[in-house]
Parts: structure tokens; sequence; C-alpha cells
């Protein structure tokens, strides 16, 4: 092959490799613009998680906890132990608990065992308490009953400060039996649960009243929730206890 064809060749490749070279070069992001690239990516990817895990773990008011709740009352608590499907609450409660009686006998908790009130409160820490006693009260003197039901509201507290107490209206019960009977009425009931309700302060103590649930439009309980005229049926005890779960997230939510 000749000199000058030989030079002409050489000539041509270097030509050829460098075009290549400046193609596959000027089409390669740099260093820095890549770790820019990444960086943004990053930061997007963690606004979106940040913005998942708070869906996920801000709790609705509805679903407030009761894991920490404690139902003390009479027969009609007893009722919500065993109907309400309140999840993880504890129930000091019994047929025939009153305000006079409270103190005097050990009663059987689920899932902590027989135990006094007392000896009850000074093992567990609770930050909901909710009371419901009346009923077995209205045939005492009417000052001794709201005095004892004071001093049990402040004995709770005394033993759970940092616990919220809602004061339960007791129930009432249904026509026929509020005009028949000379002790248990509507009369004394509500009369009793106006005094109780001044037991409250809004802040730490609270009236619930879930009369308006099962009433019938002369105030009295609808004689078609009860068998007896005392004592809702069982259905309608989850109703309540559902409703006890939304007013005391609309009162202390903790979502």
């Amino acid at each position: 092959m000749k000199k000058s064809n030989l030079v002409t060749l050489l000539s041509l490749c270097f030509i050829i490799v460098a075009v290549i070279l400046f193609m596959f070069l000027w089409k390669t992001p740099s260093a820095s613009s890549g770790t820019e690239t990444d960086s943004s990516f990053e930061a997007s990817t963690s606004t979106i998680e940040m913005s998942t895990t708070e869906d996920i773990t801000t709790q609705p008011k509805g679903d407030i906890s009761m894991d920490d709740a404690l139902f003390i009352g009479d027969s009609r608590t007893v009722g919500l132990m065993e109907y309400a499907g309140i999840d993880g609450a504890d129930y000091f409660c019994t047929v025939g608990m009153s305000v006079y009686n409270i103190h005097k006998k050990p009663v059987s908790v689920p899932n902590v065992g027989k135990v006094t009130l007392t000896e009850l409160l000074n093992s567990k820490k609770y930050g909901k308490i909710y009371t419901m006693l009346g009923i077995n009260e209205v045939g005492y003197k009417f000052s001794s009953t709201v005095e004892k039901y004071s001093e049990l509201i402040e004995f709770i507290k005394d033993k759970q400060p940092n616990a919220v107490i809602f004061i339960q209206a007791n129930l009432h019960v249904s026509k026929s039996r509020s005009d028949s009977d000379k002790v248990v009425n509507n009369t004394a009931i509500n009369g009793l649960n106006a005094e109780l309700a001044k037991l409250a302060d809004g802040k730490s103590k609270f009236y619930l009243d879930a009369n308006i649930l099962f009433d019938d439009k002369t105030g009295a309980l609808s004689s078609d929730k009860s068998e007896d005229s005392t004592h809702l049926y069982a259905k309608y005890y989850k109703e309540w206890g559902e409703w006890i779960i939304k007013q005391t997230a609309s009162l202390i939510g903790e979502g």
C-alpha cells in the first residue's frame, strides 16, 4: 500500500473514533446531575411515605380505645359487660350493687380476679372510669344517697387522679312500672339523675345520659326494649356500648 493511501486511511479512522467519542461524551450525564436526580427521587419518596404513615396512624375519634376503661355499676352494667362487646374494658359490677354496699364485698372482675373496689383501683391504672348506680338506692333517703354518690366519685378520683370519670344517668323504667311502683319510678330516677349531673365539672368528670336512646315519647323506657320494664333486651346493650364510645371520643377524643 502506498504511503499516501495509508496516511489517508489512518486519518479517516482517527476522525471516526473522534466523532464516536464526542457523541458518547455529549449524551452521558455528569456525576453531579445524576446525584441531583437521585436526591430528588428520595425526597419525593420520603414525602409519600410520611403522608401514608400519618394516614394510617391517625386514629379516628370514633375508634377511641377502651383498653384503659373501667365500668362500675349494678345489674344494668352487668348487661353492658355481657352484651355490649366493649373490648378491653374491666367491669366491677354485680346485681344489687349500690353506693351503700360498694365497698363491702369483693367482686369477680373478669381477667383480674375477686377483688374489692379499693384493691382494684390500687392495682391498676385507668384512663376512663364509668359509674352507673342509683336504681337500687331510690328507696333510701334521697340526700344520703346523693352524699354517698359524691363520696364515691371523690374516692375514685383520689385513687385514680389521672382518670376521666363518666357519671352515667340511671336508665328509666317503663311507664307501666313507673306508674305502679311507689319506690322505683321515673320521678325518683329523674330527681337522682339531676343531682348526679351536678357532680360533673366538664373537665375530668362528665355526665352521660343514654336515656335518649331508649325512651318513648312519654320519657319512660320503651316497653318494646325491655322484657321486665327495667332492663334492656340484650341487643340494645350493644347500641348503648357504641353510644358510650362515641360520646367518650367526642368529649376526650384521643385521635
